[in-house]
């Protein structure tokens, strides 16, 4: 892996869930968090992200929405944007795909498969 971090934004509204998030892969990523849509896109605008961690149940306007309006953002329609939910029924994970999201996992999930899947989603070999 490059001495680079990949950039994150984590998109999530509930405060020990940013916390658990950024301590368990602080030493893999470069994790910021937002709280909301609003601010979501306006740190999507002033950075450069390679991926995003979005939940789905956010206040006043749900992670699909999110996603939808940084995808308009120049340089991030191609980008990784993983669901990271308690919706949890696999025609959920069917929908939010079919909505714009390249990935999902459930909430509660292992580090280990977050990371995973982060890995996957940017392409990076974790054989090494």
């Amino acid at each position: 892996m490059s001495t680079k971090k990949p950039k994150l934004l984590y998109v999530e509204d509930d405060l020990m869930a940013k916390t658990l998030v950024v301590k368990n892969l602080s030493k893999r990523y470069n994790v910021q968090c937002a709280s909301n849509t609003r601010e979501a896109v306006n740190k999507a605008i002033e950075n450069d992200y390679d991926a995003f961690l979005i939940d789905i149940g956010l206040p006043t306007s749900n992670g699909m929405e999110a996603t939808k309006q940084i995808k308009e953002i120049k340089n991030y329609i191609n980008k990784p944007f993983i669901a990271v939910t308690a919706y949890a029924m696999p025609e959920y994970k069917e929908y939010f795909l079919s909505e714009g999201l390249t990935h999902y996992i459930a909430k509660p999930y292992e580090t280990k498969d977050l990371i995973k899947l982060i890995d996957e989603a940017l392409g990076i070999d974790t054989a090494s």
